[in-house]
């Protein structure tokens, strides 16, 4: 018995759930494709697939070592394609998702001098500040803020640490007054950013001193963006990633409260589906936007 040819064979038995459609997908005849499947269940001693004259159903050993293989095979083909990318440079299509405003104000312009530099890499670069379940559909890779993945099905890529600021608009401040501690901020309206991690705490320290304060106010969005908009046309505070309000701090028009005081940074990752690690196009995209990303952040 071929092993490996065996193990494909079984894979595309359950994934089509027929023998026969198998053995068209493979050319192979009707009677190669089960009995490649027996000698699987021979070797292993048990039984992988019910057969029936109507249809085909796993043992449930059957599908835990379906699972199992389909992790083995994916991480064969990837090691193939990182040998095949190192003989030729780095090609075709690489789906990359990311928030809409992160895109907007700093990776969209680092994707395009990526692909100066790699013209043979076609990039499919998809915003929206959802959670995008990178394998079911179909991405290489997301760039992402917040805690680390819980899911050993993909590999967290650490890129940098952008820091979090609480500001409001010059004319905001003129009449409602600055705060000078978190504590103040129950007394403020605030513009809410729906998709933070407590949208409605606010966590704050300095020193050994550790604060967090409940807020509120007339508006929500769950776009930072929206967010820090509605912060410059005076609608109250916000508490948003520096690169969200870059802008409108540097033209004057958002001002930076609450100096004195330390809050917890955004850490931005690439996240990938663990058997694309070994892809030529995915790593040289992820060295290059984590260097360009790294660089914005060491602006703030």
């Amino acid at each position: 018995m071929d092993k490996l040819t065996a193990l494909k064979v079984f894979r595309q038995v359950v994934e089509l759930e027929s023998f026969s459609r198998a053995a068209d997908v493979l050319n192979l005849s009707n009677a190669a494709v089960s009995k490649n499947v027996q000698e699987l269940e021979k070797e292993l001693k048990t039984q992988l697939v019910h057969r029936t004259t109507r249809r085909l159903s796993l043992t449930e050993i059957g599908r835990l070592y379906f699972q199992q293989i389909c992790s083995l095979l994916d991480e064969l083909k990837s090691i193939e394609e990182t040998i095949t990318d190192l003989s030729v440079k780095p090609r075709g299509l690489l789906r990359v998702t990311a928030p809409m405003s992160l895109g907007l104000t700093h990776l969209a312009t680092a994707v395009y001098q990526f692909q100066a530099i790699y013209p043979d890499i076609r990039i499919d670069l998809v915003l929206n500040d959802r959670y995008v379940d990178l394998i079911e559909e179909g991405f290489d890779v997301g760039i992402r803020g917040g805690g680390l993945v819980n899911d050993i099905s993909l590999v967290a890529h650490r890129i940098c640490d952008l820091p979090r600021v609480v500001c409001a608009s010059p004319a905001y401040l003129k009449q409602y007054g600055e705060p000078e501690s978190p504590d103040d901020l129950k007394q403020h309206r605030c513009a809410i950013y729906t998709l933070a991690r407590s949208p409605y705490e606010w966590s704050f320290w300095r020193g050994d001193e550790t604060v967090t304060v409940k807020v509120d106010g007339s508006l929500k969005a769950n776009n930072s963006l929206a967010a820090s908009q509605a912060a410059v046309a005076g609608l109250g505070l916000i508490f948003l990633p520096m690169f969200a309000v870059l802008e409108a701090l540097e033209q004057g028009k958002l001002k930076i409260v609450l100096k004195e005081w330390s809050a917890e940074p955004l850490t931005l990752y690439a996240v990938y589906p663990k058997h694309r690690q070994h892809s030529g196009k995915l790593q040289v995209f992820v060295d290059f936007i984590s260097d360009a990303l790294a660089l914005i952040a060491d602006r703030f």
